[in-house]
């Protein structure tokens, strides 16, 4: 059941979809959009230092596994006594075979499972083990709940392996119970290791995967076919999921051109009559804006496409009567400006943040391109964490200047001391995020009038 050799195909050929893994699958699952940029157009993701350790953890983990020789380093060695004796019998890096039993929506399946453990078939139990590397086991483990459901991201991969061993039945005679198993290896601190299993039937894992994932893979067919990123749906609160999505930047820049908003001054500059009443004949000369309240108009901004309906009010636009009835008062006493005069107006009360300032949107798309906050909230976090020396600044141990909460002030502090280079940011799942709460209220002072723009829900 050796893969073939040669290349391998892209995922995604002139927008059909030919195979998947259930890493794609969870991709997908977290972000569609995010899987667009990654398997249609094939942007390379930022290389990182955490992707790098977890890719040494396993090749340390599978060489002692294959040959039992102990070449484990101090991360995997945390977890030596949750390992099985190493041997011939133990299935590791097992490939879904050529071709794979495990399909969606019609659609094969590749992949690697880092270790499937046959020792208790005789009882009719089979153990599917995923080694994970982590920052922090206790902030970041799944449960087993979790593992169980196909609905969670954690749980597609482990339902999809379990279903992989389900349908190769020749190999494993008599299965009845599968084993899910996480086995973590914490790489910052404490040199922690911890199993999470999930047991589940046969039958369980074939539900959760016709329930939950084969409508995804269906999805996932609609997707490929797509021919920009503004036709994919993003989800903004996994922007900062795993690191950090690679392609934040893209994603914004993508949603500001391809949506194409009307801008709220060309509602303001053009009204158009409502059909319920007659266009008023008198010309009207708006009166000027305060200059103050300009900024505020052209730094118009678009909410996500999954955020709730709203309707915001604009309250600079006086009603159609007390427009008409102040441009009569006025008529007489303020003489007509020209075309050339109203246009020259417009363009300086309506003028762009300068190139010096800090724009901040939060949970809303700027119609200019934007960088997302999270990459300096990420470099912030970071910063002081090395020098407290803890492994996540919201779980610091009680003798830590940062624990019971005291880490919100520190990082508030430190954002002031060092606020973002001067240009234009968005923080987007806002909601979802303490860290990202905290550097908001830290940053809305330092933005100034019209500078700072939060999306209505």
């Amino acid at each position: 059941m050796s893969p073939a050799n040669g290349p391998k195909p892209h995922a995604v050929e002139g927008g059909t979809l030919h195979r998947l893994s259930v890493s794609q699958l969870r991709k997908f699952a977290l972000c569609e959009r995010a899987w667009f940029f990654a398997k249609v157009l094939r942007l390379p993701e930022r290389p990182l230092k955490a992707r790098d350790l977890g890719t040494a953890v396993h090749a340390q983990l599978e060489h002692y596994l294959r040959t039992g020789e102990d070449v484990l380093g101090a991360i995997a060695a945390a977890g030596k006594h949750l390992l099985p004796v190493a041997g011939p019998d133990l299935l590791v890096e097992e490939h879904f075979g050529q071709p794979s039993p495990l399909f969606a929506d019609c659609i094969p399946l590749t992949g690697y499972i880092d270790l499937v453990n046959p020792r208790r078939l005789a009882e009719g139990v089979l153990r599917v083990t995923d080694h994970k590397t982590t920052k922090s086991i206790a902030s970041y483990a799944a449960t087993p709940e979790q593992l169980a459901s196909a609905a969670h991201d954690a749980g597609i991969q482990m339902v999809g392996y379990g279903y992989w061993a389900v349908l190769a039945s020749e190999r494993f005679p008599g299965l009845k119970t599968l084993e899910l198993e996480h086995l973590y290896f914490q790489t910052h601190g404490a040199r922690l290791a911890r199993s999470v299993v999930a047991t589940v039937s046969v039958e369980h894992v074939r539900d959760e995967w016709h329930t939950h994932v084969e409508p995804v893979a269906h999805r996932m067919r609609d997707v490929a076919r797509a021919t920009s990123p503004s036709q994919v749906k993003p989800t903004w609160s996994a922007c900062q999921k795993y690191g950090g999505c690679s392609f934040q930047a893209q994603c914004l820049n993508s949603q500001s051109q391809g949506s194409k908003p009307m801008a709220l001054m060309d509602r303001i500059l053009k009204p158009q009559p409502s059909p319920a009443q007659p266009a008023v004949s008198v010309p009207v000369t708006p009166p000027p804006m305060p200059a103050q309240a300009a900024p505020e108009l052209e730094l118009a901004a678009v909410l996500p496409p999954d955020a709730p309906k709203s309707n915001p009010a604009l309250a600079s636009v006086p009603a159609p009567e007390q427009s008409a009835q102040a441009a009569s008062d006025e008529a007489p006493r303020r003489k007509r400006r020209t075309k050339a005069e109203m246009e020259a107006a417009r363009a300086a009360e309506y003028t762009r943040p300068a190139e010096d300032s800090l724009s901040l949107y939060v949970d809303c798309v700027p119609n200019c391109p934007a960088e997302p906050l999270a990459g300096y909230l990420g470099r912030m976090v970071a910063k002081i964490e090395q020098e407290c020396g803890v492994v996540d600044i919201r779980v610091a141990p009680n003798d830590s200047p940062l624990a019971y909460g005291k880490w919100k002030g520190v990082l508030a502090a430190t954002i002031r001391a060092e606020p973002p280079e001067p240009g234009t940011y968005a923080a987007l799942g806002v909601a979802g995020s303490e860290l990202m709460q905290v550097a908001v209220e830290a940053l809305e002072p330092l933005c100034g009038t019209g500078h700072f723009v939060r999306g209505v829900r």
